[in-house]
């Protein structure tokens, strides 16, 4: 959420009928039970909470994390690990290994799986040293910090990463012959304490399944609430009150506060140039911009 004063998110967070937290137990077949956390902004700097155990096992703490979690910009997160290196479960569950990261002033959450995160591990060159976890969303987090730090924006810093991923991923596919792609959604909401970025990215096959509450959506799709006063960010929606948009595959929302107000734009994230050793793997595409109703 990114609002222009201060605030909590406590609706979207609690007290919604598909609340993130009701969201955590919703599915027996699909709990949220490998950890969360909430980022965000304390003087300037950003602060994470964040837990190894099933936030609907913490309702107090997670109650407690949401009081104090008063800011312009918050961002939470509920996991249910994934684990494409095939390693033993208790190994995934940690502090380390919750969502949001940070680094600098940069809080960062993914929705998804990364299929072969070692080898992305293996092209972060001295930045591999910084990972901390076993969760394959940490070298996404890593690789755009990256980028970043290397002088990209956000929406390049992500064209990026996918780009780098299918070029890994046509080179070492034989390697994983269990596997039929480099990743499942590369959904992910990323701020640098100023701006709040959101990125839905998913594979069709992926967008087969439905939304966990009220299953009126792709499950990869995410949804977005905006007035001047405040733009929200969800996975899926968590009431059927609002009027809650779409936020399509390829698309990548920025929202700022401008003189006073939020607004927002949508950009689509193309396929770029990356390098991997020597060869070139992609061409560019320029951005289309789209500027929503404030």
């Amino acid at each position: 959420m990114l609002s222009v004063e201060a605030s909590d998110a406590r609706k979207y967070l609690l007290d919604d009928p598909c609340s993130l937290y009701a969201q955590s137990r919703k599915n027996p077949r699909r709990l949220q039970g490998d950890g969360w956390g909430i980022g965000y902004y304390m003087n300037g700097s950003a602060v994470l909470i964040k837990s190894e155990r099933p936030v609907y096992m913490e309702r107090d703490g997670f109650t407690s994390a949401v009081k104090r979690a008063r800011s312009k910009i918050i961002i939470a997160h509920i996991r249910r690990a994934s684990n494409p290196r095939g390693l033993p479960a208790e190994r995934l569950i940690s502090k380390d290994n919750s969502q949001p990261f940070k680094f600098r002033n940069y809080i960062f959450a993914h929705n998804g799986t990364i299929t072969i995160p070692d080898e992305v591990a293996d092209n972060l060159g001295e930045w591999r040293r910084r990972i901390r976890g076993l969760n394959d969303s940490e070298v996404y987090f890593w690789f755009i910090m990256r980028e970043i730090s290397l002088g990209a924006d956000v929406a390049s810093a992500l064209r990026r990463f996918r780009d780098a991923l299918e070029a890994l991923w046509r080179d070492v596919r034989r390697r994983h012959p269990r596997k039929s792609r480099p990743y499942v959604g590369l959904n992910s909401i990323i701020s640098d304490g100023e701006c709040l970025y959101a990125y839905c990215m998913y594979d069709e096959e992926d967008g087969r399944g439905r939304s966990i509450c009220f299953g009126d959506q792709p499950v990869f799709e995410m949804c977005y609430l905006l007035d001047g006063e405040r733009l929200v960010v969800a996975s899926e929606k968590t009431n059927l009150e609002e009027e809650w948009k779409p936020l399509r595959s390829g698309e990548l929302l920025i929202g700022r506060i401008r003189r006073g107000e939020v607004t927002a734009e949508i950009i689509r994230v193309e396929k770029g140039y990356y390098m991997i050793g020597s060869t070139v793997k992609f061409s560019y595409k320029a951005y289309a911009f789209t500027m929503l109703k404030l």
